[in-house]
């Protein structure tokens, strides 16, 4: 008889699994959707044309809060730029907001032999649910004609607001970093776009650029 109760316990549970099993795949399914739904608000409000230095219009619909711009073994210094989009406050993180950053070459440039107008090396991020965001890239250079430092640029785009640029991230100790270029800085997206870098263990080179909204943005 007890044998018999096991039994009957355990084709029990087994059907409770198989109803539960489809359900959870539906519900993956339905967090999929709203992600994607998620991408679909944001880009709403993506520049659309007349914009040398938009991108979000063209943001894949899986995006990541990680995104690799370079090919494996890239000629360059390997870089990490990460960080937290924060609302207004500083304090708070805020998630899905869509990152577009692009940046020039080794030798200064953006798009040549066909490729887009920002280069090859630009990609899109949507924060995480604790607003965080990392670039793997390599360290772009200075253009050409020596009057700009090496620097990456980034637009924001939320479901509250339009795509806009922030302040350009660029590399402590470059010599390139004028008076000028730092008074010169208007303070979109908060904290410290200057940023340095640290030589670590995994062959990167590590630097952080925090974003804070602006509170027209939210």
């Amino acid at each position: 008889m007890k044998h018999k109760e096991n039994r009957r316990d355990f084709l029990k549970k087994i059907s409770t699994a198989a109803f539960a099993f489809p359900f959870l795949a539906n519900c993956t399914s339905a967090q999929e959707k709203a992600n994607l739904s998620d991408i679909e608000l944001i880009k709403k409000n993506a520049k659309q044309e007349n914009c040398n230095w938009c991108g979000a219009k063209d943001a894949p619909e899986n995006v990541s809060w990680r995104a690799n711009f370079a090919k494996q073994n890239e000629e360059g210094e390997p870089l990490i730029v990460s960080g937290t989009v924060y609302m207004p406050d500083g304090k708070t993180p805020v998630p899905n907001i869509l990152i577009y950053a692009y940046h020039t070459d080794i030798k200064g440039i953006y798009g040549r032999n066909g490729e887009p107008l920002h280069g090859r090396f630009r990609g899109w991020m949507l924060t995480d649910k604790k607003g965080r965001y990392e670039i793997r890239t390599i360290k772009p250079a200075p253009y050409p004609n020596g009057q700009a430092p090496a620097h990456i640029h980034y637009t924001l785009t939320g479901k509250t607001f339009k795509e806009d640029w922030i302040d350009m991230v660029m590399f402590e100790g470059d010599r390139l970093i004028t008076d000028g270029i730092r008074s010169g800085l208007k303070g979109k997206g908060g904290f410290q776009p200057i940023i340095k870098l640290k030589n670590k263990s995994d062959g990167f080179l590590h630097g952080v650029r925090d974003i804070q909204l602006e509170r027209n943005w939210v």
